[in-house]
Formats: C-alpha cells, sequence, structure tokens
C-alpha cells in the first residue's frame, strides 16, 4: 500500500471509530510507528484530525474530512461518532464477554499498579529520571500528591506539568528538540544536554518488550536513543513493563532486559515470569 493509500485508509478509519492508535495502526499496516506518526502529523496538518498522545482523533471540521474521502471514492461510511465515545481500533470479537470499555480499564489499571510498584522503589531524597512514558505519568502523579522529597529530570511535557506546583520535587527538564507527537524533548542535543547528568534510579518505559531475543525497543531512533543514554547514566534501572508490552512489536532496539537492575510489571503469565527470571534480571511484581 502507498502512503497516500495508507492515509486514505486511516483517514477511513478514523471516521467511522473516532479515534486511532499508533501501534495498533502500524501493527496493521506492517509500517514503523514512525511512518504512521508521520502519516497522522499529515492528516493533522490538513485538518483532518486532531493528534493526541499514542493516536489521534477525528477532527470536528466534518465537511473536510468527508470531502477528502469523497475526492479518493470512499462513501456511504457510517455517521462519524462523538469524540467523547470514540471507538477503540479494533472492532470487539463478538466471543468475548468483556466489552472494549472494560479493556482499557484493566489496561490502564496495569499502568497504575506498574507505577504504584515503581513509586516504592524511590526513596526520599533520590536524584530520579521519567522518561517518555505513560506509566511515568502515573508515576509523576504519585510523587506529587506524595511527601517523598525528590530530584526529578524529565524529557516529558506530562510529568513537568504535573510536578510543576509539587514543592518537595525538584523539576529539570531535559532540554532539546521538542517533538510534539512524542510529547517531549528527544534527538541529539537532548542527549548531549544528559551527557553530565547522573541519577540514582531511572524508570524506562518500552514501546515492546520481546522474550525470544531479549530485545527491549521503542518506535523510533530519537526516543529510543535518549532512554540508551539515561540507562548509562543511572546507577538502578528499572523496565517499566505492563503486560500488554510483550504481545507487541517495535523496530527500534535501544536495550536488553539483562541491562536493567529489575523489571517491573503486572503481568500475571506464568510464561511469561519464568522467561523473564531466566534472563537473570529480578521482577518485581505489581
Amino acid at each position: 500500500m502507498f502512503r497516500q493509500e495508507r492515509h486514505v485508509d486511516i483517514l477511513r478509519i478514523l471516521y467511522t471509530r473516532g479515534r486511532v492508535e499508533v501501534d495498533t495502526l502500524a501493527e496493521k499496516y506492517q509500517v514503523s510507528v514512525d511512518s504512521i506518526r508521520k502519516d497522522l502529523q499529515h492528516l493533522a496538518h490538513m485538518g483532518l484530525c486532531k493528534r493526541v498522545y499514542g493516536g489521534a482523533l477525528i477532527s470536528e471540521d466534518t465537511e473536510r474530512v468527508t470531502s477528502y474521502l469523497a475526492e479518493h471514492h470512499i462513501s456511504n461510511l457510517e455517521p462519524i461518532p462523538s469524540l467523547t465515545e470514540a471507538l477503540p481500533l479494533e472492532p470487539q470479537d463478538a466471543h468475548e464477554d468483556t466489552d472494549d470499555e472494560c479493556v482499557e480499564d484493566d489496561q490502564t489499571e496495569g499502568i497504575r499498579a506498574v507505577a504504584r510498584r515503581a513509586y516504592f522503589e524511590i526513596n526520599d531524597g533520590d536524584s530520579v529520571f521519567l522518561d517518555l512514558s505513560r506509566t511515568n505519568i502515573e508515576i509523576a502523579t504519585l510523587l506529587a500528591q506524595g511527601n517523598k522529597r525528590a530530584i526529578v529530570t524529565t524529557n516529558m511535557l506530562d510529568v513537568l506539568k504535573i510536578l510543576a506546583n509539587a514543592p518537595h520535587i525538584t523539576t529539570l527538564a531535559t532540554g532539546g528538540f521538542l517533538n510534539i507527537a512524542l510529547n517531549g524533548f528527544v534527538g541529539s542535543e537532548t542527549i548531549s544536554l544528559l551527557e553530565p547528568l547522573l541519577f540514582a534510579k531511572a524508570f524506562i518505559g518500552a514501546g515492546a518488550i520481546n522474550l525470544e531475543t531479549m530485545a527491549v525497543t521503542a518506535g523510533d531512533i530519537d526516543s529510543g536513543s535518549v532512554k540508551e543514554k539515561v540507562i548509562h547514566n543511572a546507577s538502578y534501572t528499572f523496565l517499566l513493563a505492563n503486560k500488554e508490552k510483550f504481545t507487541r512489536k517495535m523496530s527500534y532496539r535501544f536495550a536488553s532486559i539483562t541491562d536493567f537492575s529489575a523489571v517491573i510489571t503486572d503481568c500475571k503469565d506464568a510464561d511469561v515470569l519464568m522467561r523473564l527470571q531466566q534472563t537473570g534480571t529480578p521482577v518485581l511484581r505489581a
């Protein structure tokens, strides 16, 4: 499928379902996550969608959307859903008893469980790095609400916003190239700015984890390279691994499981846990 054809198909999905997710689209079209982000940026620039963290929502300008689809001979689609009731990308299996909202709630609770376990590893006075990760947003929230004093360095805008008004947290931004799609600072400038900084603990998110090759991967080289640098600069590194990470595939390998001090996961799959333990890396159950 050519890129233009992919743009049209993505917009068709957006029109009928209201939202799309970067990871799922990358798997659907068998392209990199970075390619999908560029597709969504292109559609957003045309006013056809609204970029959000991890994906996109359909534009509220329905006339523009329908005109674009009509130009590419796409018609007779179901009415666009409300943005507040946007459906997830993948349709529900007819044999599943759990509805999509419950699945999303389960994933969110898994992320929060991992964050709670990670928060337990932070001691009063620690120098901490929180990278680009949904789980680190939850860790930042726990730090803001708690009473642990810490110095937190981050390259993620959401983390900065959450910690900005927490008087017991000293918050530092890495700076560098601001990538709006990733919602944070990435690239060579960020890596250079990180060079002299050392951290007691770093909490690293992953796009996917491959237990066959022990690869920990990200969707693109920009964010992955920053993660790699932080791992080298931290005394203790924790891999944040909610259970969905073990079923995904991404393109850029920035570390191996054995590069981490511990893996924090909510996964209860006995086979996954056994294979993690076989790496020799401690597993902290959320």
